[in-house]
């Protein structure tokens, strides 16, 4: 394949409406010239470094390493036959540059983005017994549309009403942590700031700069945190439960709708003052004494202590995610290094240093300027340092002997993530990824899993009209209606076998996909012992839970376990068009070895699997197949 036509064909009209959630912004993100010469002040800053520590800069990666890179760090998977064979058999100067354009303005880095975003902003399938399907909606959104950063950040921090009100999924970013407001703020500052004040929330960090007194005067914004008109449910439920009557259809509709309605729900806009904890025990303050907000760095902002603001989380936003807030700048700056070149600039990512502090300071402040640039466009970002020579570098031992740390010296090897094991085992079995199911989202009720009600009520709907409810009699009044309701609509019936089992090959009208998908369409997290939580997922509770460190179950999952039965023994899969597509077994075995490892066998190893392994029939080739799986090449980055 020498033709350079079908490189432009492939990496170019594949896809060519993938990004409609920026349009209207013109900037400097969408100048081609100005994202190339980005990277090449980027590659300056990376060489200087190097030439002050008195080394030669790396060389850069073959054609099948920067291939198999590229794929899983931009998009999340590897790449399929076709596309292996499109880079691999081209000879074309500009066929790198061509590809880092293809995979960013694919389904597949939407895809590999929305795991990182969940995997961040923790988010799952439920909260509290009720669905969390519009944050999980709102999180999938901001990275289908890109959403910049900044204002993903505002949108979080600021929600507040009803989360199944059209546009408020982000409410669910602290519906999902209810109860534990001081835990929440924690996280919101590690994820954006990268300040760590989770121990000042119960003492002074002897260990950092911040003391108690800091940590609730930032609690100060966000305080006052409560459901919206819970005061008629609170009144029916108990008297529901003083009845013993929990189990009857009116006791069941009423805890429903406290789960999914009620509870789903942020009233105020954050008080923006705070009592001190019973518990206090510094100078600086009394328990139980009222204090104001006040940020602690960046341009400061404060609010009263005497009187509400009713703003507060409003307030807090505006200042986090403030251009002039350089923690917020650094942070996502280092993130998306992180993300892109295998390790952050400096380490932990999500413990400040000042740009100063680190080892390329000129770089980090020139990176900054780059974020803020590309107004908080973190594909736009992303594919700036996928241009770079510095993300093609080859692993230099005498660089890193010298002290070169590892966030300039070429990607370290390890193993992928859960994540991109999943979507690379889909990649063999389905080839053409991007055409799988995805999520669905739909505003349609359901009421012990069924949809009820369709064409005359919406969640949105519902939820206006029951937090709307003056009185205990009036909200009994409302669940008996709704009820009958419910059951005249099919709430209530039971569906046949071939209906029910539509919806679930199908993965229903709202919610992930049930069958063979993306990680980011599965549920979030997928359940106990299911293949990506066996290779490391997130639990999606902590922050940075996830791990991709070996143990047992994987290995049996490769060697006899789900990768056998997903790949390596289903004749449909895939990567057997290897076969197809070779005319000679050398072809064959070239074609596979694409397929699985991004790569052509080097000549030692196709002299020994022409004379020991291929014998011409299938079962030679799917021994190939189940050989070349098992590899730590297949299953790690390099």
């Amino acid at each position: 394949m020498k033709n350079p036509n079908v490189l432009v064909t492939l990496f170019f009209t594949a896809v060519t409406t993938v990004w409609v959630g920026a349009q209207g912004r013109t900037a400097l993100k969408d100048d081609p010239e100005y994202i190339k010469s980005a990277a090449l002040r980027i590659d300056k800053h990376v060489a200087a470094l190097y030439r002050s520590k008195e080394l030669p800069v790396p060389d850069v990666v073959d054609d099948p390493t920067f291939l198999r890179r590229s794929f899983l760090v931009a998009a999340g998977r590897i790449p399929n036959l076709e596309e292996a064979r499109a880079f691999l058999e081209i000879d074309d100067e500009s066929k790198r540059e061509a590809l880092i354009s293809y995979l960013m303005k694919s389904d597949g880095y939407r895809s590999h983005m929305t795991n990182w975003l969940f995997d961040n902003m923790r988010v799952q399938e439920e909260m509290n017994r009720g669905s969390a399907s519009p944050y999980v909606q709102f999180i999938y959104e901001a990275a289908q549309n890109n959403m910049p950063w900044d204002e993903l950040a505002r949108s979080l921090v600021a929600s507040k009403g009803s989360m199944w009100e059209k546009g408020e999924g982000a409410v669910g970013y602290f519906i999902r942590d209810k109860g534990m407001e001081l835990d929440n703020l924690s996280n919101t500052m590690r994820i954006f700031t990268g300040t760590r004040m989770e121990c000042a929330q119960c003492h002074d960090d002897p260990f950092g700069e911040y003391e108690r007194m800091d940590f609730y005067h930032l609690a100060a914004f966000v305080s006052n945190q409560h459901e919206i008109n819970r005061g008629p449910w609170n009144k029916v439920w108990r008297e529901v439960r003083d009845a013993k009557k929990e189990r009857d259809d009116f006791g069941e509709l009423v805890r429903w709708l406290g789960d999914n309605i009620h509870y789903a729900t942020l009233g105020g806009g954050g008080r923006g003052r705070i009592e001190l904890p019973g518990d206090y025990q510094y100078r600086d303050g009394d328990p139980g004494e009222m204090i104001g907000g006040k940020t602690p760095f960046g341009k400061r902002i404060r609010s009263s202590d005497r009187k509400d603001s009713g703003s507060g989380r409003m307030e807090f936003a505006e200042w986090l995610a403030s251009e002039e807030n350089p923690r917020f700048n650094a942070t996502i700056v280092n993130r998306m290094w992180e993300r892109v070149m295998g390790r952050a600039i400096w380490e932990p990512v999500d413990e400040y240093v000042e740009p100063k502090d680190t080892i390329a300071p000129n770089l980090v402040v020139d990176l900054v300027r780059l974020m803020q640039d590309l107004d908080y466009d973190l594909r736009a970002f992303q594919n700036v340092l996928l241009l770079t020579k510095t993300f093609q570098f080859e692993a230099n031992s005498q660089a890193f002997d010298a002290g070169m740390p590892q966030a300039f010296n070429g990607r370290q090897l390890e193993r992928m993530t859960a994540e991109q094991v999943w979507d690379s085992m889909v990649t063999l079995v389905r080839g053409d990824v991007e055409s799988l199911p995805k999520r669905k989202f739909s505003d349609t009720i359901y009421y012990k899993n069924r949809p009820v009600l369709q064409g005359e009520m919406t969640m949105d709907q519902l939820s206006k009209e029951v937090l709307a409810i003056k009185s205990p009699a009036e909200y009994r009044e409302y669940v008996e209606n709704l009820l009958y309701r419910f059951k005249q609509g099919g709430g209530g019936k039971k569906k046949s076998n071939d209906s029910m089992m539509g919806m679930m090959s199908s993965g229903g009208p709202r919610g992930p996909v049930k069958g063979i998908a993306r990680a980011s369409e599965l549920p979030s997290p997928a359940p106990d012992g299911h293949f990506l939580r066996q290779f490391g997922q997130s639990d999606r509770l902590l922050l940075d839970s996830a791990t991709n460190e070996a143990n047992m179950a994987q290995v049996l999952s490769v060697m006899n376990g789900h990768v056998e039965k997903m790949v390596v023994s289903n004749d449909k899969a895939a990567i057997y068009q290897a076969l197809e597509a070779g005319s000679s077994d050398r072809d064959k075995v070239r074609y596979l070895y694409y397929a699985i490892l991004g790569r052509p066998p080097g000549d030692e190893e196709m002299k020994m699997l022409m004379r020991d392994v291929i014998d011409g029939s299938r079962d030679s080739y799917r021994n190939l197949a189940s050989a070349l799986l098992a590899t730590h090449e297949f299953l790690f980055i390099q």
